[in-house]
């Protein structure tokens, strides 16, 4: 067939689809009309092979129809008319697909935006998404900095804290807005049924005093430790008088009085090992130690005076976390109640072990850890670890678990995220609608939101899983279907597990086009600046990801010490590369390096 003949029949392509699709455009909701015309264009025409296309269009002079995705039967329409006009063919008398110009696509995009986003999305700049932390509820200026900074949306995670919390942070927000005359918008995640590990039993506390060595192990300063009762540490009388680098150790009240500056003091630590502190100084409040060799100090432990009768013994100190220590060919049961077993961890949702096989992989910790199957029952799976470091992998609570390629059939809305719903629809601008899988996932969530007399609260759709990924425009269109908000959320961290890391770049391209045809905002998550929001300083990859996140109409950033930095930083990168992309407003074709050229 001509290149003609090629681009007429996907002309009538896209006719078929619409007629296809006819019952589906009948419940298209008014703001969303075109976009949805153009979603199944887009749909027709992928859903078959082009090789040499976009070559032939090119060699022609014509639009290669890349980057046209959002008015996509208009471009193909006119690429016709101009071909038939050099090849001097008549126009054939056919239905030609009803969907938006060039023009109208952008206007539909910049709509969806600012009802989704409000006013941070009006001057056409990448709006930055950022997780709170639950701290950012006492901090005095967090969030008036992060909003001064650039900050479009606050983001709270439902998994974490509760309405008390929520409700503080949302109440700065709010008056962070007022102050700086911003629009900062709010959003919830409901977290859906996420697999994480549970809840292990708490183990003993402990201070770990290491001494600092060069590379060659030699010391090159001495462990720290400010040593104090534990009735002084309570009101953190103690803590205010560290100084830089010290590291406080709680004690009882007794034995150390009679201390001196220059007094031995020996003893085991939880190691086992002799270790020796030497007292620096002492005062009303507590004596400073410092000794040459790393130890550590668990509750109970006493360090006896050499040659006297002084001493310190540990208070004692908070619990800790529990841990499961894992290694390559070990058993290790997932279970459904809590346990203390050294062999297993409980699942915060077991309810998925049904819908589970023997054979099948099982990821934890974003896939540090990874195990298959080998017994699976209503009360437990039994798994093989199958890859873990080789001195083993430390698996701690609250932990994500993913199981690639498993069809799970649960609702996407738990109990918890019903009664979270209760605050979220309240208070909330948008809700992040995580783990949503089908149509119908979305209509339930409209249901109780319009039960609420809040059906116009903004839905963004998180795709985190493969089957999510593959039924997304059905998602689209159904969310189409109602006149809220809409936006997606390319939430990387699960698709790369459930996916495989190889297949993420391509999935996250596809994504962002798919959401370009539907004129549907999509958010660039996970990981974004991530070295920089903990460290402070960015890598070199982390910025190219940050420059490619900017084709997406909102970038998020979690939580961290460094974040309003990292936010500042997110925005001037995005601002940059938004005047490379040719339908900005502030487009410009000067390169830098071209300005720079200068004759010889």
């Amino acid at each position: 067939m001509s290149l003609l003949g090629d681009l007429r029949k996907l002309r009538e392509d896209m006719v078929a689809m619409e007629r296809q699709e006819a019952h589906t455009l009948a419940s298209i909701t008014a703001p969303f009309g075109l976009s949805a015309r153009n979603l199944l264009h887009f749909i027709a025409f992928h859903r078959s092979d082009h090789p040499g296309l976009v070559t032939a269009l090119r060699e022609r002079g014509l639009s290669s129809l890349e980057g046209c995705d959002g008015h996509l039967a208009a471009s193909l329409g006119a690429v016709i008319d101009v071909l038939e006009q050099l090849e001097d063919q008549p126009p054939v008398p056919t239905q030609r697909p009803d969907g938006p110009s060039h023009r109208q696509s952008l206007e539909l995009l910049a709509h969806h935006s600012q009802a989704l986003f409000g006013s941070s999305a009006q001057s056409g700049a990448r709006v930055i998404m950022v997780t709170l932390p639950a701290d950012a509820a006492q901090h005095p200026t967090l969030i008036h900095e992060l909003v001064e900074a650039g900050m479009g949306i606050a983001r709270i995670n439902c998994a974490h804290d509760g309405p008390a919390i929520w409700g503080r942070c949302i109440e700065k927000v709010r008056q962070a807005n007022e102050a700086t005359g911003r629009f900062c918008r709010v959003a919830m995640d409901l977290a859906g049924p996420k697999l994480r590990t549970g809840p292990l039993p708490l183990e003993p506390g402990v201070v770990d005093a290491r001494p600092q060595r060069d590379r060659y192990g030699r010391l090159l300063s001495p462990a720290r430790l400010y040593a104090a009762p534990l009735e002084s540490s309570v009101p953190h009388r103690a803590e205010s008088l560290l100084s830089e680098g010290e590291t406080l150790l709680p004690i009882v009240q007794e034995g150390w009085a009679q201390l001196e500056p220059g007094h031995r003091l020996r003893g085991r630590d939880a190691s086992g090992r002799f270790r020796e502190l030497q007292v620096m100084d002492i005062s009303l409040m507590g004596i400073r130690l410092r000794c040459h060799q790393r130890s550590r100090f668990t509750t109970g432990l006493r360090f006896v005076q050499e040659g006297g009768e002084g001493f310190v013994e540990i208070a004692e100190l908070p619990p800790i976390p529990g841990e499961r220590v894992v290694h390559v060919g070990e058993r290790l049961r997932l279970t459904a109640a809590i346990t203390d077993a050294p062999d297993a961890i409980p699942c915060s949702c077991p309810e998925v072990f049904p819908f589970l096989n023997v054979g099948e992989i099982v990821v934890f910790d974003e896939g540090r850890i990874q195990a298959v199957i080998e017994d699976a029952t209503s009360e437990q799976l039994v798994l093989r670890i199958t890859q873990a470091r080789a001195r083993g992998a430390r698996l701690r609570a609250d932990k994500g678990i993913n199981i690639p390629g498993s069809v799970l059939s649960i609702p996407a809305l738990t109990a918890k995220d019903l009664q979270d719903l209760e605050f979220a629809a309240d208070h909330a601008d948008i809700l992040n609608f995580s783990f949503v899988h089908e149509e119908a996932d979305i209509d339930a969530l409209h249901h109780l939101l319009a039960s609420r007399g809040r059906s116009h609260v903004a839905l963004v759709l998180k795709i985190e899983t493969r089957r999510a990924f593959l039924n997304l425009p059905r998602l689209l269109l159904s969310a189409m279907g109602h006149s809220s908000p809409l936006g997606v959320m390319i939430a990387r961290g699960d698709l790369a597990v459930e996916c495989g890391w190889e297949a993420l770049a391509e999935i996250q391209e596809e994504m962002l086009h798919l959401c370009a045809s539907a004129h549907v905002p999509c958010i660039w998550a996970t990981q974004v600046l991530d070295t920089m929001v903990r460290h402070g300083t960015p890598t070199r990859a982390e910025i190219t990801d940050a420059a490619m996140g900017a084709r997406a109409d909102a970038l998020m950033l979690n939580k961290g010490p460094n974040i309003t930095a990292t936010v500042q930083t997110l925005r001037t990168i995005a601002a940059c590369m938004e005047t490379h992309l040719p339908e900005h407003r502030r487009h410009r074709d000067q390169w830098l390096s071209c300005l720079a050229f200068s004759a010889v």
